[in-house]
Parts: C-alpha cells; structure tokens; sequence
C-alpha cells in the first residue's frame, strides 16, 4: 500500500462487502432492502473469498486481484449481461432491472479498477537520461569557499 489510490481502492473494496453482507442478511431476515442477493448460498460463499481477495490485495498479491475480478465477473459480470439484455430486448425499463444493473455495474467496475491498481505497482517510470547525469553525479555539487560571507545580505 503505497499511495492514497491502493487505501481508497481498498476502502472501496471493503465498502462494497459490507455492503453485500447487508444484502444478505436482509435477505434472510425477510426485510426489505435496495436489492437482494442473486443466488444466496453462492453470495455467501462469495463474501468469504471476497474477505480472502481483500488481504491478498492489502498484501499487494496478485493472485487476490484474479480471484476478485474472476468471481466478481463470474457473478456480478452475467447478472449485469442478463439484465441489460432482458432490458434492450424488451425495451421496458423497470426500477428492478435498473437497480440491478447499477449495483452489478458498480461491482464489476470495482474488480475492474483492483486488478488495474494491482499491475500499475509493477510499472516504473523511465529514467531521465537527459538530467541524471547532473543530478547523481557529485561532481557538480555546489562547493562553498570557506572564507565566503554566507549570510546572503541583501543591499539596498
């Protein structure tokens, strides 16, 4: 974790799952909410590898940025398919098939921008060739005469 984008990438993360642990307990309580699970013993078994993917990518592991974005398209990828086809096909825009497509969008978005994040750690700049050799070199380092008044007074 380097930079301000890898914490709020990660803060997301975590948001997100949060977020579907709330989904599913509201579901299973019978209470109604912004949305519901898709299918609930695999959104179950889904928060837990989630839970696995976020300390893989807060360890900075690759591995955890494929399993995140290979399950999340897996499951969120198809509903968001289906729901975007059910809704061109028939051309009737319902709040259901909207508010699904959103909060699958969001989460396919969201695995998308992880595994992005994890393989920018491995680009570097490129050297600059046209200044390092003044910047690392010692040779060029400003050397003071002892003798030399080094209060900088200023005439007026």
């Amino acid at each position: 974790m380097k930079t301000l984008a890898n914490y709020l990438v990660a803060i997301f993360m975590v948001m997100y799952w949060i977020f579907r642990i709330v989904v599913t307990y509201m579901y299973d309580t019978g209470k109604a909410f912004v949305t519901q699970p898709l299918n609930e013993p695999i959104e179950i078994v889904l928060l837990f590898v989630t839970l696995l993917c976020i300390i893989l990518f807060v360890k900075r592991i690759k591995y955890g940025g494929v399993l995140y974005i290979a399950t999340y398209y897996g499951y969120f990828g198809v509903d968001l398919f289906n729901h975007l086809k059910k809704m061109f096909d028939t051309y009737t825009f319902d709040i259901d098939s909207i508010n699904g497509v959103i909060w699958s969008a969001v989460a396919v978005i969201l695995a998308t921008v992880v595994m992005i994040d994890l393989l920018y750690d491995n680009v570097r700049t490129p050297d600059q060739k046209n200044t390092d050799w003044y910047y690392n070199n010692k040779d060029y380092d400003r050397e003071y005469d002892p003798r030399a008044d080094r209060n900088h007074y200023k005439y007026q």
